[in-house]
């Protein structure tokens, strides 16, 4: 009897309650994201106006690790994905590529400061360096030129 009550409680404390994905919603009562976390982790999914999901993020403490995924409107040949590649400071960096396909197209890099608020992460999005403008068939039609000083983005086209 007395390792029955001693199973049962160790199958008791072994059980891990599954917590449903949180849902927040915009004032109109559309669906705006979900997030399910997992310790020091959540998943992401936010949504557009149809409710379909439109972007995948994986939050960790105070970044997005992986790639974050957009998914355009299945009537474009592309997808978008931005693959975050570096961690520096009180900053994280990431490389925009456009799907055609299977191949790549580089799009442009951006930089995130960090903060605990998934929120104010993506509020703090600022573009660096060459991004590139492209055309439906992933052909360059424009370049533009980005640069951080102080926190203030400064740009100019260049030629393609």
């Amino acid at each position: 009897m007395r390792y029955i009550i001693l199973f049962s409680f160790l199958v008791f404390l072994g059980c891990e309650k599954k917590e449903l994905p949180e849902k927040v919603y915009y004032p109109n009562g559309k669906l705006n994201y979900t997030s399910e976390k997992k310790g020091d982790t959540a998943k992401l999914i936010f949504f557009d106006k149809n409710e379909k999901a439109s972007m995948n993020l994986i939050f960790y403490k105070d970044h997005f690790i992986g790639p974050m995924c957009f998914s355009k409107s299945p009537n474009l040949p592309f997808k978008d994905s931005i693959v975050i590649d570096s961690l520096k400071g009180p900053y994280f960096y990431g490389t925009e590529y456009i799907f055609f396909g299977k191949v790549p197209k580089l799009m442009g890099s951006y930089r995130y400061k960090r903060n605990s608020d998934f929120r104010k992460v993506l509020e703090s999005t600022q573009p660096f360096g060459i991004h590139n403008t492209l055309d439906m068939n992933g052909n360059i039609i424009g370049r533009t030129e980005y640069m951080i000083v102080n926190d203030t983005v400064y740009n100019t086209k260049i030629a393609p």
